[in-house]
């Protein structure tokens, strides 16, 4: 398999990286947190300038026409410089449903304003907090007259305190857990809507909402009826690789700042980098990031195929090990900064809260390692994608 980039790639991630080296600093990053800020919208207009938003989406939808290899360039820069925008939430996930079974018409709405940063999207899916894909939903939508009423509540919205528009996944069906799942699209101010929103361990911020007779329209409803799951499941593999590729780029940065502390750090008159038990466990520390960029990559190319077995095993594969690496990158980055790896002083304690928070997103290491070893035999949704003949209107 390749692992090296294209000249065109290169010099994306090379941009992109200037960009963020000069508009992110962990000290702007502390001081969104502290205000409880969910997003910077000087950072996602200059994304946008770049192309970085578009760069997942087909270009039938008025994206770039990139895939898994680019999304993971992209996230490896952002993970490099702890950004706190929802990338994910908005282009991967609820962008991503749009791209795969959106009408022509909502694609035209909804793609360009989100490519050119003038709106941002969130998907409302998850249910229950300890939720790993093995839970019905509860969510209902029923039909009163032409309209949709929903019913329901839907937890830890990553991106959800920033954005314009809901993706909101319900049971309209009485059918099952894998199927009569449906699609809607709301806005974030309908009064019908409550929530609370809160940070996590890593500062990024999430949000709980409570749906009350929230009522919509047929034009509201994003793809077919009752074949919501199949695409969910897309785009959550999808996420699941680009969250793994984010990871890869804070276990970069946590090596980096630890060879450094070994290098100037001085013990019995000599750095700490000359003594052969810390170089044994620094290199411990790089066969670990080398294996997870190896199984990212792949991930990266096969999280984006059409053959849904191959997709899981790839994505559940490099998630399960980049929780493995992640942790034990994470403590040893700790040890080896002995007392100072505790404190808030360095930059370290932000990078290791951020790889806490990526191993319990989309799934632990056991719920991966069950899906990997259960992809030949588990039961995949037929979702066709294509965008469904009907007109939208805007909302």
């Amino acid at each position: 398999m390749k692992f090296s980039f294209t000249d065109e790639q290169t010099m994306f991630k090379d941009g992109l990286d200037r960009f963020l080296e000069k508009n992110c600093s962990i000290s702007a990053r502390r001081q969104m947190v502290e205000s409880k800020e969910a997003s910077s919208e000087h950072l996602w207009t200059g994304l946008a300038s770049l192309g970085v938003l578009g760069v997942p989406m087909s270009e039938s939808s008025g994206g770039f026409g990139g895939a898994g290899v680019e999304a993971m360039i992209v996230m490896q820069q952002l993970g490099k410089h702890l950004v706190l925008e929802p990338y994910i939430p908005s282009v991967i996930l609820a962008g991503g449903l749009v791209d795969l079974c959106g009408t022509d018409f909502q694609k035209k709405v909804l793609i360009p304003e989100l490519v050119a940063g003038e709106g941002k999207l969130a998907f409302a899916h998850t249910e229950q907090l300890n939720d790993e894909g093995d839970t019905p939903l509860s969510t209902t939508a029923t039909q009163s007259g032409n309209k949709w009423v929903l019913n329901g509540e839907k937890k830890l919205i990553l991106g959800g305190a920033a954005t314009d528009r809901f993706i909101i996944s319900a049971k309209t069906q009485e059918s099952g857990q894998d199927s009569g799942v449906t699609l809607f699209i709301a806005e974030s101010l309908d009064e019908s809507i409550t929530g609370k929103a809160y940070p996590l361990i890593d500062g990024s911020r999430v949000l709980d909402i409570q749906l009350n007779d929230l009522e919509l329209g047929p034009e509201s409803v994003l793809g077919t009826i009752g074949k919501g799951q199949g695409f969910i499941d897309c785009v959550y593999d999808r996420a699941t690789a680009a969250v793994c590729a984010e990871a890869l780029g804070v276990m970069e940065v946590v090596h980096e700042m630890t060879m450094d502390y070994l290098r100037t750090r001085r013990q019995f008159g000599s750095a700490l980098s000359q003594f052969q038990v810390l170089q044994h466990r620094a290199v411990d520390m790089f066969i670990n990031i080398e294996e997870v960029r190896s199984l990212v990559m792949n991930a990266a190319a096969k999280g984006w195929s059409d053959d849904p077995k191959e997709r899981i095993r790839s994505v559940s594969a490099a998630k399960a090990l980049t929780n493995r690496a992640s942790r034990h990158v994470a403590q040893e980055a700790i040890q080896l900064h002995g007392g100072m790896g505790m404190t808030q002083e360095l930059p370290l304690a932000d990078y290791v809260r951020r790889l806490l928070s990526i191993d319990l997103m989309f799934g632990g290491e056991r719920f991966q390692r069950q899906r990997f070893a259960n992809a030949d035999t588990q039961k995949v949704d037929g979702a066709a994608f294509v965008s469904p003949k009907k007109r939208w209107k805007q909302i």
